[in-house]
């Protein structure tokens, strides 16, 4: 493309405290229709862009002008002259009346440009030479400007719907998906061979859009409820996405064609209908246990039953490790995530953010991120996660077959209580004025001293209980990771339990 252009952003703003802003009755079928909701709203702002007579007469072909558009994001270049300038605006402004309508705040749209031109390879921003992230640079800089000022156009054209007093409560009948006032009842909205009775909900216009889309959904998926995926046991609540994406789009390209090349790849990678993330779903037999809620951009976000969503999550880990190395070319990309374990009937909306709040901590965790959090506990995949693993497989193993006491997962966890206890009192944070207490240390020795010296036991259980007390259970780090393996088999031998 030749010429002054222009670099064009798009990012819906409030996705995640959307997509999970719901009650738990008939949560799965929002759940989907919601994040289905979102792309296809993605994409037709996206295309209205493209269609305005100016850019769509350009020359210029689809491929050309469109970069990305994934994830609640997109990214065009488009011929730069005032009426494109003016439609695009129109065009935002059109799409924040539209939310405002449908969603009243919830979402947001930012779209900002950034005329610039190529020199060679080379990209020009106002004078500034340099590769395309700068355009990145400046476009979020805009973005950043406009999420300070959202509904601004709204704010002067609609002052009174704002601002103006309304009547609250009295008749107004709540919407039972998001609790907003305004709803409608409407009947019947579920009615299949799975359920005897019709069911009437009172819902918004919008949510019943989006309930309409999961329903299809569900038709075409044929999706379960969630407490029908966590069986007998607990609910998982999976979140995971790539650690710093941004820094790399924003200085890890020479060419554009180079940054497409690389999107449109790791779009593959997330694409949950036809990409790799479906393969992996499909392939592993996980469509039994889980369902992928949304996949966009580098975002997951998993339901199903508690020790899938962990094992999905390791699965999908692995697979990612090697897409980078052998089709992104790129081995210094990690992904993140987080799961949170919970009663099914626990509200979504809030076991979403719990889910969050691990993902969060995954991120957080040392320098190098590339973690798992679970049980409250941040593991790294490389070194960690495979410890933790490979002594709960043994736990389970030996509990089950070889008659280790099922209680020695309950004094791990405990000594390794005290051993947090103990750290938190050397970091001055605990509300008890005393002393470490270091008796875990010997505690833990005796008590595998002694189950070790018992006649009945087997050579194996024997061998792994001097593993633990000679070469294991040393340092609080090592306390912490073998609690999170006895925490992790409990948990499983109860589902096993369940089964039988």
């Amino acid at each position: 493309m030749n010429g002054q252009l222009l670099f064009v952003g798009g990012d819906l703003s409030g996705i995640q405290k959307f997509i999970y802003n719901i009650s738990s009755k008939r949560a799965m079928v929002s759940l989907k229709g919601r994040s289905a909701w979102l792309k296809d709203y993605t994409d037709d702002v996206c295309n209205r862009i493209l269609a305005i007579p100016a850019i769509a007469g350009s020359g210029y072909s689809e491929k050309e002008m469109k970069i990305y558009c994934s994830g609640g994001k997109f990214y065009l270049q488009v011929p730069d002259n005032e009426i494109v300038r003016k439609e695009i605006d129109k065009v935002r402004t059109d799409a924040e009346k539209e939310l405002w309508e449908k969603h009243k705040g919830q979402l947001a749209i930012n779209i900002a440009y950034v005329s610039f031109c190529y020199e060679g390879e080379s990209v020009c921003v106002n004078g500034e030479k340099g590769n395309i992230g700068i355009l990145w640079r400046h476009v979020t800089e805009r973005f950043n400007m406009l999420k300070n000022q959202k509904f601004k156009h709204l704010l002067t054209e609609s002052y009174d719907d704002f601002f103006e007093v309304k009547e609250v409560g009295g008749n107004a009948r709540v919407c039972e998906v998001t609790g907003v006032e305004g709803a409608k009842e409407r009947k019947p909205i579920f009615k299949d061979k799975e359920e005897l009775k019709e069911e009437t909900l009172c819902v918004l216009d919008s949510v019943w859009e989006q309930i309409e889309i999961g329903k299809r959904l569900r038709n075409k998926e044929g999706f379960k409820m969630l407490e029908d995926y966590a069986g007998n046991t607990y609910l998982g609540i999976m979140r995971m996405d790539v650690d710093g994406l941004g820094k790399r789009f924003a200085e890890g390209f020479r060419t554009m064609d180079e940054y497409c090349t690389f999107s449109n790849t790791l779009d593959y990678f997330f694409d949950a209908e036809k990409g790799k993330l479906r393969e992996l779903y499909m392939n592993n037999d996980y469509y039994e246990y889980l369902n992928i809620v949304y996949a966009g951009g580098d975002d997951i976000f998993v339901v199903g039953r508690w020790d899938k969503t962990i094992d999905f999550a390791e699965t999908i880990h692995n697979a990612f490790e090697t897409f980078c190395s052998k089709e992104l070319k790129d081995s210094s990309l990690s992904i993140s995530g987080g799961v949170a374990i919970l009663n099914p009937k626990f509200p979504i909306a809030k076991a979403a953010e719990m889910a969050g709040d691990a993902e969060d901590a995954a991120k957080k965790y040392r320098t190098e991120k590339n973690a798992f959090n679970m049980f409250g506990e941040s593991l790294s995949w490389e070194k960690e996660f495979v410890y933790v693993k490979s002594y709960k497989n043994q736990f389970v193993k030996l509990i089950q077959e070889n008659g280790l006491s099922h209680g020695i997962l309950l004094k791990i966890m405990t000594y390794a209580n005290m051993v947090k206890e103990n750290q938190e009192i050397e970091r001055g944070n605990s509300k008890r004025n005393r002393m470490p207490n270091l008796s875990y240390f010997w505690h833990t020795a005796y008590y595998l001293t002694r189950y070790m010296g018992k006649e009945n036991n087997d050579s194996a259980v024997k061998n792994f209980c001097k593993d633990l007390r000679d070469r294991q259970l040393h340092s609080p780090e090592q306390f912490r990771l073998m609690s999170i393996a006895a925490r992790w088999a409990e948990l499983e031998l109860r589902i096993n339990n369940s089964n039988k």
